[in-house]
């Protein structure tokens, strides 16, 4: 399969997104590119959605199988306050264990829209699903973060 400069930006993008860490990210997009190189292309119909749900399943796997969630690191807030940093990262995990316990499905679609600001068209026709199949992912998605970061909002206070 080939992969040109830009794919592999946007497999490092997705990659940070989930680890946020650089190294982490490059390693990831390292380990997603060899797997692309065995994968025969012309098994993969579409390279861009084949590459973005290795990426994502990649990361998640790592994260599972290196830290329990309530150890994950994550990028500190850019504010001097400690109690501000500590507040950001607390909300960037619950961010990240919410995502985990989507559906792969309505994680994607989730991404897909959120990050990578695509349309729900584009989203349909990478993921060969009906756009209101996307529509109702991308839906369930949002009220599962919702919720999960409301229980989250709840047990701060």
């Amino acid at each position: 399969m080939q992969i040109d400069e830009a794919l592999q930006d946007r497999i490092y993008g997705w990659a940070y997104r989930l680890l946020q860490n650089h190294h982490d990210a490059a390693d990831a997009t390292q380990e997603v590119l060899l797997r692309a190189l065995r994968q025969p292309a012309r098994e993969v119909q579409r390279p861009a959605a084949w590459l973005r749900r290795v990426t994502v399943n990649h990361c998640l796997d790592l994260r599972r199988r290196v830290r329990a969630p309530e150890e994950l690191p994550v990028r500190s807030a850019d504010s001097t306050s400690p109690d501000a940093a500590a507040s950001s990262n607390e909300l960037c995990n619950a961010v990240l264990i919410a995502m985990q316990r989507l559906s792969e499905q309505q994680r994607l679609v989730l991404i897909a829209k959120v990050y990578d600001q695509e349309t729900f068209a584009a989203i349909a026709d990478a993921m060969e699903l009906s756009i209101g199949t996307v529509k109702t992912h991308y839906l369930r998605a949002l009220r599962g973060m919702r919720d999960a970061l409301k229980a989250h909002a709840e047990t701060d206070q």
